[in-house]
């Protein structure tokens, strides 16, 4: 998918497209882009919550959205306080090339007290190939997100496409893999905390 040069860039923090956005070489270039994808994501009653900062720390090479359903939001409640567990699917943009992963059985925790503040909170992350499998129950939505991706103009990587070992020495800046053992994905999606 990706050539040796492309992946040496990335990993460098260079885009790698001449494709708008990634051609304005603007990372806030890239988060608007995304709003007009985000709202028809609204539109077809897909929910999502987006971590476009790189997670408060370090540098991410992609920006996470956390995608489910209203049927996968189970809410309880105990002496007033809530907790709002979430499950669906996890999709990774990259920051450095118009191309997405989406992996499945994510979840997202949500904690409020009893006067309605949000006091705490969980997410899972995906940072493996071995993730990018989707259940069943998650199928339509699957479907429905890479519809919406491609209308976009991003091209969906398969596991196939990131599960191979790098052809040349690199240090990346990952919390995923030790030194001397990165795959292609770690090229793609990475973070420095």
């Amino acid at each position: 998918m990706f050539t040796e040069e492309q992946l040496q860039a990335m990993i460098r923090k260079q885009k790698v497209s001449e494709q708008y956005p990634y051609s304005e070489n603007d990372d806030e270039t890239l988060v608007h882009y995304l709003k007009r994808l985000l709202a028809d994501m609204s539109r077809a009653h897909i929910r999502y919550t987006i971590d476009s900062n790189h997670f408060g720390s370090g540098y991410a090479s992609y920006i996470q959205l956390f995608c489910y359903r209203d049927e996968f939001v189970t809410i309880t409640e105990t002496n007033g306080e809530k907790k709002e567990e979430r499950i669906g699917l996890n999709v990774l943009v990259s920051r450095l090339a118009p191309v997405i992963a989406i992996g499945g059985n994510a979840w997202e925790f949500t904690y409020v007290d009893a006067s309605g503040k949000r006091v705490g909170g969980s997410h899972s992350m995906l940072d493996d190939p071995n993730e990018l499998h989707i259940d069943k129950k998650f199928q339509e939505l699957y479907n429905d997100l890479v519809r919406l991706f491609m209308k976009y103009q991003f091209t969906l990587l398969q596991k196939e496409d990131v599960d191979a070992p790098l052809s040349f020495a690199a240090n990346i800046p990952t919390l995923s893999r030790r030194k001397g053992q990165y795959i292609v994905w770690d090229a793609i999606f990475y973070w420095e905390d």
